[in-house]
């Protein structure tokens, strides 16, 4: 508290020097310890005016009362906050007097009369939807990257792989990813069923969205192991930014994929 006092004592002083127009030399005063008076050691000169010591020293006195003012304010405080109980309501009501905080704020409340563009405003703001507070493809690759529960791990290797994208692109991270997920992702697998003889039954069936999205990411992720850099980040943006721009070898195994099903087209049965 003392050092706080002092930087404002000198702050005080300081602003008088800075009162002074472009080019003046402020005047250099001491306070001696035993007397209250001021003492001018020099005098302020400017570019077409001459300031005498004598109105320096007014200038200097009246800094010296505003500082003191504010020291006597920065002890009342201090004797204020260091009592045994501090009670809001009595330190902010008048002396001798207590005030009821809730009734105050309920008070306010009602005094407040909203305007009618401020009206108009919050009625325009009833219409707008509030946006997710996660992204839910963020969320699902962010789960899929997720080794051992470890997901803040998964969110930080997310996170610096999405701005090695940006870094590549300069686009939207999010969206990079959203668009690299739906291009890759298959529209439908096959399955092996049994059929009770020598041959099983190869059957395409279709894929939803998450189902879509984790075949996706896992041919990503097989993608990125094949990289050079040993930063499984910098590994992952990577593939992004190939599957991006249509070099990923996740496409080969898709387009593969959609063959095998169109050769088994004659075992689906539509009900």
């Amino acid at each position: 508290m003392f050092g706080l006092r002092r930087w404002i004592a000198g702050s005080a002083w300081r602003a008088v020097g800075a009162a002074g127009s472009a080019g003046t030399r402020v005047a250099v005063l001491a306070r001696p310890a035993a007397a209250g008076q001021w003492r001018a050691q020099t005098t302020v000169t400017g570019g077409s005016e001459t300031r005498t010591a004598g109105a320096e020293a007014g200038d200097a006195s009246e800094a010296d009362r505003q500082a003191d003012e504010w020291l006597a304010a920065l002890d009342e405080l201090e004797a204020e906050f260091g009592a045994a109980e501090y009670l809001p309501e009595v330190s902010l009501a008048s002396e001798g007097q207590k005030l009821d905080l809730m009734e105050e704020v309920a008070r306010a409340r009602r005094a407040f009369q909203p305007s009618e563009e401020q009206q108009a405003e919050w009625e325009r703001l009833q219409q707008v939807p509030l946006p997710p507070r996660r992204d839910e493809v963020i969320e699902h690759v962010t789960n899929m990257l997720m080794r051992d529960g470890k997901k803040e791990k998964a969110r930080k290797q997310l996170a610096r792989a999405l701005y090695v994208v940006f870094c590549a692109t300069r686009q939207d991270p999010v969206v990079v990813l959203r668009r690299a997920l739906d291009e890759l992702a298959p529209l439908m697998a096959v399955k092996t069923f049994k059929t009770g003889v020598a041959k099983a039954a190869v059957i395409p069936v279709p894929l939803n969205q998450r189902q879509r999205q984790r075949l996706a990411w896992r041919w990503i992720v097989e993608g990125s192991e094949k990289r050079s850099s040993s930063d499984f980040a910098v590994r992952l943006g990577e593939e992004l930014v190939a599957v991006h721009s249509g070099r990923s070898s996740g496409f080969d195994k898709r387009d593969a994929m959609h063959k095998t099903a169109v050769a088994h087209r004659a075992y689906i049965k539509l009900k």
